[in-house]
């Protein structure tokens, strides 16, 4: 019978590197959305420390699961292969991160789309087709706006 504390305890430690890195993300995007670039270059600063961390954390978990006998393993195959009583232990804190993961992933597409959005405008400015010059009229026809006026026009 092998002792799963230790492998909960990293687990835990997943959980709380979640909690942290979770807000960064959350304000990642906030200030993505505000296309807000110098605290975005912070919050990359510190993704990228987080990342050094997650890898250190990943080996331990490579490294514990191999102890355990169970290399390789996804969370549920660990489950189905342990006894009930540390099944038990390890199921809410597998959850638990689970659940800290999806809402990663959520975040991260999230700011890839806004930053993709942030491109698009970009591009369309530096291609002198600003946004908002093509619209669509009630009977749902393109219409180009051409505005002459511009607050750097010279004409009175």
């Amino acid at each position: 019978m092998s002792d799963f504390s230790a492998f909960a305890d990293l687990m835990k430690e997943f959980i709380e590197f979640f909690d942290t890195l979770i807000p960064i993300e959350q304000d990642k995007l906030d200030a993505t959305v505000k296309n807000r670039v110098g605290i975005l270059e912070d919050f990359m600063h510190k993704e990228q420390a987080a990342v050094m961390r997650l890898r250190g954390l990943e080996q331990k978990r490579e490294a514990e699961l191999k102890r355990l006998g169970l290399e390789g393993c996804t969370f549920r195959q660990i489950l189905e292969k342990i006894p009930d009583t540390d099944a038990a232990m390890l199921k809410p804190l597998f959850d638990r991160v689970d659940s800290q993961v999806h809402t990663m992933q959520s975040l991260s597409g999230s700011i890839r789309d806004a930053i993709e959005v942030n491109l698009r405008v970009i591009e369309l400015n530096l291609t002198g087709n600003p946004v908002g010059k093509a619209t669509y009229s009630a009977s749902g026809q393109k219409t180009e706006k051409e505005n002459t006026k511009h607050f750097s026009s010279r004409s009175v």
